[in-house]
């Protein structure tokens, strides 16, 4: 791993409450691993030590009964508080009773524990002045307030625990080990994002021609970004497949992925190709608010016998204020 960079200590963080008893009930120092936006500057609190919580006291749930006050349903994430500390501290705890030979392999698992408590650590620094605020107004029961401060504290002894393992692993990186897993969770979230962008943009064409034996050849071809006469690309394993001069079609393309994705098709009761031209344009479809197709075919003879593969394929869908899935013409 190298020589871990040392991750700064940020200042504790003063709780207030609805009144001055209150405050002196409740404010206390925290200890919150703030990792922040930057993995250049990490920061981590200090406080004084917390108990341990066993496994038993890692999940936190809410009753909903509590949240009955409209304001207090609203500004509570999923409408009821829930916090459970990740389940790869104890993956870390049995790989370290284990004692695995690699010396890489704890480290990497603390990295992998580290990465998992960072969403909890952002849930809670989310989660914290809305609450404050609603506890001030007298709109948030003490209790929920309570389970919010055992939460941290849960949280505090895991920043803790996470540190002093790194430490025993290699002096001088319980500095660093958030740090360190907050840049390797950062390019996850950044490979995450890309991907999911990849799949909003994507679109996957489906064509079947049905011959009068009966047989049904099924060619896929795929794009992105289709709007207006939009190349597909044929799928390699569908490239060589031969279609009959005659044959009915059928066509389904999917764009996007998810709630996001949209469904346009169109059809064909009858294709007829001429067996005298090598290669021919055809198109399916004529609606503007349906999937129109503009299919290149070439033919390609076999003695007496000739077929066409499809060589070229040009898609055009209806924007998307068009509306969304569509019927087949």
């Amino acid at each position: 791993f190298g020589a871990p960079r040392a991750v700064p200590h940020s200042a504790s963080v003063a709780r207030g409450a609805a009144d001055a008893s209150w405050r002196a009930a409740c404010t206390q120092t925290l200890l919150l691993c703030l990792v922040r936006r930057s993995a250049e500057h990490a920061d981590t609190a200090s406080c004084e030590p917390a108990r341990r919580f066993s496994g038993a006291h890692r999940r936190l749930r809410l009753p909903r009964q509590v949240l009955e006050n409209p304001e207090v349903y609203e500004a509570l994430d999923d409408k009821q508080y829930n916090f459970e500390l990740p389940i790869e501290i104890d993956d870390y705890d049995e790989l370290r009773e284990s004692k695995p030979p690699d010396k890489r392999t704890l480290p990497l698992a603390l990295l992998k524990r580290a990465m998992a408590d960072i969403p909890l650590i952002e849930q809670l620094e989310r989660d914290h002045p809305r609450m404050v605020r609603l506890f001030n107004r007298g709109l948030l029961p003490f209790g929920i307030w309570e389970q919010l401060l055992e939460a941290e504290r849960m949280m505090d002894e895991e920043v803790h625990e996470v540190q002093a393992e790194a430490e025993k692993l290699q002096k001088g990186w319980g500095q660093g080990v958030f740090g360190q897993a907050y840049q390797m969770l950062r390019k996850e979230r950044e490979e995450d994002a890309r991907e999911a962008q990849e799949r909003k943009g994507a679109a996957q064409l489906t064509i079947e021609f049905e011959q009068e034996s009966g047989r049904v050849v099924t060619l896929i071809a795929d794009g992105r970004n289709v709007l207006q006469q939009s190349q597909m690309l044929l799928r390699r394993d569908c490239a060589a497949e031969e279609v009959a001069f005659k044959s009915g079609v059928k066509a389904t393309l999917v764009s996007g992925d998810g709630d996001d994705a949209r469904t346009f098709s169109c059809q064909v009761d009858e294709l007829l190709l001429d067996k005298e031209q090598e290669k021919q344009w055809k198109q399916l479809g004529q609606d503007a608010a349906q999937l129109r197709l503009q299919l290149k075919f070439t033919r390609k003879a076999q003695g007496l016998r000739t077929g066409f593969v499809l060589s070229d394929v040009r898609a055009t869908i209806p924007p998307l204020s068009a509306g969304g899935a569509a019927a087949s013409s």
